[in-house]
């Protein structure tokens, strides 16, 4: 039992009893340094720790700061502080409990006693208690334990640990070039020499604690199971307060080869996995990870194809069908020897000719309908499937596929579609079997460059599946073999190469006859001719406009003119000259005609088939002249807001009139209501035609009303009948001088409106003079 012993920085500032306290001084002397600071501050400053309050005449024992740190071959020095120093007490230093050293402070005590085994190396200095240790070596490093004993106080004790270490040299690493193979024998990796404290690290810091197939034990590091990811470079560091050292090792750990991987890539293609096509650039590369790198070999498809190369690509320049089929990829570990093998598929693929071809035909006796539907060529193969037919979709199958199905009314309008597929493409044709329905004849011309004339006759409402069936005249056509007539379309056009006015020209017709019904039309071929044609005129031009007949052969039209016979400027030739020419397909132009180039002319239409001309129209004569321009406007506005002005004039003199005469008669002045005038429903009302005129001419002044006769004799059979005005509420009596003033006013009244319209005339009049153009 020791009480009152203080116990230094291991439990600082902590008391036993209260009585007694262990400080803490600094270690003087070579290679003693406290810990840390080998790594750190090597400051050898201590730490005094005093007795606790109200204990400040208590015994003190401290030693020198722990832990001690001293590099092998130097002194440990140890030093102790004693309070007070007097009695001297009798110090006893321990070694990890072995004795060391007993010895008085007391300069008249005897020697001190030393342990054998350490006499040599120890020294014990008496006047302040100082253990010297000479020569240490790592065996020195312990627990060392001071013990001060008094006669009559309690024995003080305090201990100090010591680390003795040698220089960190060279480290090493066993084995030096470690390898494994993945998923094989544990691997295990030994750092030496452990003189301070060691660590292992990988590829430069990367922590190992978190991977559950690695051990550290001591110096060793273990990997149970390696894999590929425990390959790296692998660091041991030690480390003392005085040096450090590393050494790396390489750790190579053998894997594969992984399940090789196949692909392909085309320079034409953009899913060479699914296709390529003939004619293509095709490369097929392997991919098989492994360490060492493996051996690629391949296998082709191509039977006669003797040389197989190795390495990871395989060139197959332009490919064609005999390139379709397997390949397959060899990876073998040269070091392991393991091999895998991998299997692609080369499908080579040449698109069909062309788009799917739907068509429809007649079975015998006009009983039922067959469906076709063609797509040839295609490497593989298309695949063709009918949908809309009754009863559901057809199986697919190859090209040409034929569906026949019994003839019946609900098949016409119904649409029948062929889905055709092919790895290059997706396509269909669509066919809807119809009735012959309101068959019509279209003619149509195209010339050629040696002026030759083509006709073609088109059946429009001649649906398939019937057929046409052309005649002349009543007699059946035989187109082909060689003659002038030919047949397109599916015999829905009739053309008429180098047709001729003279020999092509009459009646046509055609019959459509299928499963579902029948139908037809006729039509008349003429020579170039108009119906009928008009001309109107605008500023600076002429709108021509004509109709042709519905069989009328032409392939365009000539605009012609000529100086009009009579014309100041007409010659004696009378030639006509061409002004357009126009395509088949026109029926107006549009041409200029300044107003300087004087006239009249004669304008007429010259139909024309290829280089024969046909009937001209009739001729129409064509005067230039002035028309209403910008001044022209603009003076008929100004002589209209002149006539306004003198019919307000106008008006207010009227009133002034009335007002003056209204005072000098006595008896008011009553008129009688004049009767609407009712045109006479016998009359026969004259329609007007739309004509443009060269000169607009003026208007004449609108007549007066017609004067009711019956009211005038009235009058002259009783000057002094009563003439009622309003409802009839009163009336009043008036004398035959009465009814001559009402008659002077109204003939007044015409004077006046006389002498306005007048003065209206005169004022536009005068504004067209402002621009006679």
């Amino acid at each position: 039992h020791i009480p009152n012993v203080w116990l230094g920085p291991q439990v600082p500032e902590a008391r036993l009893d209260g009585r007694t306290r262990l400080g803490v001084v600094g270690l003087a002397g070579p290679g003693a340094f406290s810990r840390g600071e080998g790594r750190g501050s090597r400051s050898p400053s201590a730490r005094s720790v005093g007795p606790p309050a109200g204990q400040a005449g208590a015994d003190g024992l401290s030693v020198s700061r722990s832990p001690v740190e001293v590099l092998s071959g130097r002194a440990v020095t140890l030093r102790v502080s004693l309070s007070p120093p007097q009695p001297f007490p009798l110090l006893v230093w321990r070694r990890n409990g072995t004795a060391l050293v007993t010895g008085s402070l007391d300069p008249g005590a005897p020697p001190p006693l030393l342990a054998p085994a350490f006499q040599p190396r120890l020294r014990f200095n008496r006047s302040d208690g100082t253990l010297e240790l000479s020569q240490a070596s790592p065996s020195d490093s312990g627990v060392y334990t001071v013990e001060a004993i008094r006669v009559g106080r309690d024995a003080l004790q305090a201990q100090v640990e010591v680390f003795v270490y040698e220089p960190v040299g060279n480290v090493s690493v066993s084995p030096a070039a470690p390898e494994a193979e993945e998923g094989g024998a544990p691997v295990t990796l030994r750092c030496g020499p452990q003189r301070g404290r060691l660590s292992w690290s990988r590829d430069g810091g990367r922590a190992l604690a978190g991977d559950p197939q690695v051990r550290l034990a001591g110096a060793s590091l273990s990997i149970g199971r390696p894999d590929r990811s425990h390959q790296g470079n692998y660091t041991c560091r030690v480390s003392n307060p005085f040096g450090h050292g590393a050494r790396t090792v390489p750790l190579t750990v053998y894997y594969g080869p992984d399940p090789p991987r196949i692909t392909i890539s085309s320079d034409r293609d953009a899913d060479p996995g699914r296709y390529v096509t003939v004619g293509s650039n095709v490369t097929l590369g392997c991919v098989a990870p492994a360490r060492p790198p493996a051996l690629l070999a391949w296998s082709l498809a191509d039977p006669g194809q003797r040389a197989v190369p190795s390495g990871p690509s395989l060139l197959l320049p332009r490919v064609t069908a005999a390139h379709a089929g397997p390949y397959a990829c060899l990876a073998t570990n040269p070091r392991t020897q393991r091999s895998l093998r991998a299997v692609a598929n080369l499908t080579v693929a040449e698109p069909p000719l062309g788009v799917p071809r739907c068509a429809m035909e007649g079975g015998p006796g006009e009983r039922s309908l067959r469906f076709l539907c063609t797509w040839p060529g295609g490497t593989p193969a298309p695949s063709l499937q009918f949908v809309g037919l009754p009863g559901g979709p057809r199986p697919p199958g190859r090209s040409p596929l034929e569906v026949t199905v019994p003839a019946q009314p609900q098949l016409s309008g119904l649409s029948v579609t062929c889905l055709a597929h092919h790895l290059t493409a997706s396509k269909n044709c669509t066919m809807t079997p119809e009735a012959p329905q309101a068959v019509l004849l279209k003619v149509s011309v195209e010339e050629s460059t040696q002026g030759r004339a083509t006709v073609t006759l088109l059946a429009t409402g001649c649906p398939p599946p019937a057929r046409a069936m052309w005649a002349r005249e009543g007699r059946p056509l035989a187109p082909g073999a060689g003659g002038r007539l030919e047949l397109r379309g599916d015999g829905r056009q009739l053309l008429i190469h180098n047709f001729s006015l003279i020999h092509d020209l009459g009646n046509y017709s055609v019959l459509c006859s299928g499963v579902l019904g029948a139908g037809g039309d006729r039509i008349t071929l003429t020579g170039p001719s108009i119906l009928s044609w008009r001309l109107q005129r605008v500023q600076e031009a002429v709108v021509l406009t004509w109709d042709v007949d519905r069989g009328a052969v032409l392939s365009g039209f000539q605009v012609q003119a000529r100086t009009a016979a009579g014309s100041a400027k007409a010659s004696g030739t009378g030639h006509w000259h061409s002004l357009l020419v126009l395509g088949p397909g026109e029926r107006s132009a549009v041409v200029p005609v300044p107003s300087q180039t004087g006239g009249p002319w004669d304008l007429r239409i010259l139909p024309t088939l290829g280089t024969q001309p046909g009937i001209p129209s009739t001729t129409k004569t064509y005067q230039a002249g002035p028309i209403l321009g910008p001044g022209a406007i603009a003076g008929i506005v100004l002589g209209s807001l002149l006539a306004f002005g003198l019919l307000a004039t106008f008006l207010g003199l009227l009133i002034c009139c009335l007002c003056r005469r209204k005072g000098h008669d006595k008896e008011p002045l009553t008129l009688a209501p004049i009767p609407p005038v009712v045109s006479d429903p016998s009359t026969p009302t004259k329609k007007t035609q739309s004509v443009t005129p060269v000169r607009a001419p003026q208007a004449p002044p609108p007549p007066l009303p017609p004067v009711d006769t019956t009211v005038l004799s009235a009058y002259s059979q009783d000057p002094r009948r009563t003439v009622s005005v309003g409802d009839g509420s009163g009336s009043e009596e008036v004398g035959i001088h009465t009814l001559l003033t009402h008659i002077s006013l109204l003939c007044d009244f015409g004077q006046v409106t006389s002498l306005f319209w007048a003065s209206v005339i005169s004022s536009v009049k005068w504004g067209l003079r402002l621009n006679p153009t």
